[in-house]
């Protein structure tokens, strides 16, 4: 879809547990667009005041740490005021930085350049789409100019990768340069088997069973 809903590492992460929560409930498989939706309409409010709480309290534990090494420096308590001000001043944006990353949010990264000249048309993208359905995590892709996404994030546009349909509407070409997120227990595992598919050149006539 083409709505422009920009998510932070966070909130893609809260949506990503929220979505798997909706398929126990419902005991049925539940898209990407339809979890995003019932999020972002019904707990999203939600989840940023417990975040707020959450991050407050990790700052405070931080602040305290930074006021327990300054005041062994100076020999003497320096006090959480003035602690707080030089940690807000000197490391605030850097650990806000952090906490919003996508590593610290449980996501993996890979870019690969497409290699086979015929690029990912039906047969390619159908072996990609099962090989990654074998793997237990969520997997992404973000192509520059791709016309259909979930949403965006860090400026980039991004697709839940969950069927064929989905690579083939991208019209990946050689040469195309991909991102690729995961995140779940096998993400390192099916970004690695991501990475030498799309970057590999391979006859079309191998068995259909090659990948498994």
């Amino acid at each position: 879809m083409s709505k422009s809903f920009h998510l932070t590492p966070a909130e893609l992460k809260a949506i990503t547990w929220h979505q798997h929560r909706m398929e126990k409930e419902r005991q049925c498989e539940v898209t990407m667009d339809e979890a995003m939706a019932d999020f972002l309409e019904n707990y999203k409010k939600c989840w940023l005041r417990e975040k707020q709480l959450r991050d407050n309290m990790e700052q405070l534990r931080e602040i305290e740490k930074y006021k327990w090494i300054r005041s062994e420096q100076e020999r003497y308590d320096i006090g959480l005021d003035r602690a707080a001000a030089e940690w807000s001043e000197k490391y605030a944006a850097i650990w806000r930085e952090e906490r919003e990353s996508l590593e610290k949010n449980g996501f993996q990264r890979v870019m690969v350049t497409v290699a086979n000249h015929r690029g990912l048309h039906v047969r390619p993208s159908s072996q990609l789409s099962q090989m990654i359905g074998r793997y237990t995590c969520n997997v992404y892709i973000s192509k520059q100019g791709m016309p259909y996404y979930n949403f965006i994030m860090n400026g980039n546009p991004y697709m839940n990768v969950e069927s064929i349909l989905g690579f083939l509407s991208l019209g990946i070409i050689f040469r195309d340069e991909l991102e690729f997120l995961a995140a779940g227990p096998d993400a390192a595992a099916a970004l690695s088997a991501i990475h030498e598919f799309v970057s590999r050149e391979f006859e079309y006539d191998e068995p259909s069973d090659y990948w498994q």
